[in-house]
C-alpha cells in the first residue's frame, strides 16, 4: 500500500507539471506513452486488465473510487474531448468520463479482427481521427510475421470506430502531432518519422524526417517538440516543420 501511495503521488505531481505546461501552450500534446492520466480531480491508473480511478481531491490522500476491468494487456492512455483512449496489445478501447468517477466503456476496437494482427501500441486524438501505433516484438506484443504500422481511426461515432487506413513502419513507439503534421518515434528505422495527416483518410509520408538512434517517445509543446531516446533527451525546433532544426540535448 505504501509503494502504491508513493507511486501515485509521483504521478499527481508528473501530471499537475504536464497541465501547468498545457496551460501555457494551448497547442501542445504529452508524451503518448503513459499508464496514467489526470483528469478534473481524479486520475486514472492502468493495470494490465482494469482502469482504477482514483479522487485525487486530496493529493496526500488519493481514494480509489472505481476499477473498470478489460481484457488482459492495457497499456496507455490518453485523454481528449472527455474520453479516454486506451491502447491494449489486442485493442483500442474509448471510454466514456460524463461521470468521471466511474468510466464506462463505449467501444472496443479487436484489431486481430479489423486489420488482422494485434501489438503494443500508444494512441493520439486530433479531431474525429485516433492516431496508433502498432509495434510488433515476438514473443512480446504479437507475432513476427505480422507488421508494425500507424493505424488511422475515425471515431466520429465513439461507439463504432473504424480503420481508416494503416501504414507500414519498423518498430514504431510514442507519437505526437503539431497541426496536421504527425511525429513518430520509430525505433527500427532509427529516425524520427514525420507525416502530414491533413487528410487523416489518406495519410501522406514527407521529406521531413529525422535521423535519430533509438527514439522512444516524444512531448510535443508549441513550436517546440522533446524527444526521448535510450541515452537522451532531443529538443527540437517544430516551428516549421520543413525545416526542423535542433535546439538542445540532455543526456540520460
Amino acid at each position: 500500500m505504501k509503494k502504491l501511495l508513493l507511486f501515485l503521488g509521483f504521478a499527481v505531481i508528473l501530471a499537475a507539471c504536464a497541465k501547468d505546461q498545457a496551460a501555457e501552450s494551448a497547442d501542445g500534446q504529452s508524451g503518448s506513452i503513459t499508464r496514467f492520466a489526470v483528469y478534473q480531480h481524479y486520475l486514472y491508473v492502468l493495470n494490465l486488465n482494469e482502469v482504477q480511478t482514483y479522487d485525487i481531491t486530496d493529493k496526500d490522500n488519493p481514494v480509489l473510487l472505481n476499477r473498470l476491468a478489460t481484457d488482459y494487456g492495457l497499456e496507455t492512455i490518453t485523454i481528449y474531448d472527455n474520453t479516454a483512449f486506451l491502447g491494449s496489445t489486442t485493442a483500442l478501447y474509448i471510454l466514456s468520463l460524463t461521470d468521471p468517477a466511474a468510466p464506462t466503456i463505449l467501444s472496443k476496437s479487436e484489431r486481430l479482427n479489423t486489420i488482422g494482427f494485434s501489438g503494443c501500441d500508444p494512441v493520439v486524438v486530433k479531431g474525429d481521427y485516433a492516431f496508433s501505433t502498432i509495434k510488433i516484438i515476438e514473443n512480446v506484443c504479437g507475432t513476427i510475421n505480422a507488421e508494425s504500422a500507424l493505424v488511422v481511426y475515425s471515431i466520429a461515432d465513439k461507439t463504432n470506430p473504424v480503420v481508416k487506413g494503416v501504414y507500414p513502419l519498423s518498430i514504431p513507439n510514442g507519437l505526437g502531432y503539431k497541426d496536421n503534421y504527425l511525429f513518430i518515434c520509430d525505433e527500427g528505422s532509427d529516425e524520427l518519422v514525420v507525416m502530414d495527416i491533413s487528410d487523416p483518410n489518406a495519410v501522406q509520408t514527407t521529406p521531413y524526417s529525422i535521423p535519430l538512434t533509438d527514439p522512444y517517445d516524444l512531448i510535443v509543446d508549441g513550436s517546440r517538440m522533446i524527444v526521448s531516446t535510450k541515452t537522451a533527451f532531443y529538443i527540437f525546433d517544430i516551428h516549421d516543420v520543413a525545416q526542423i532544426s535542433q535546439m538542445g540535448q540532455v543526456a540520460k
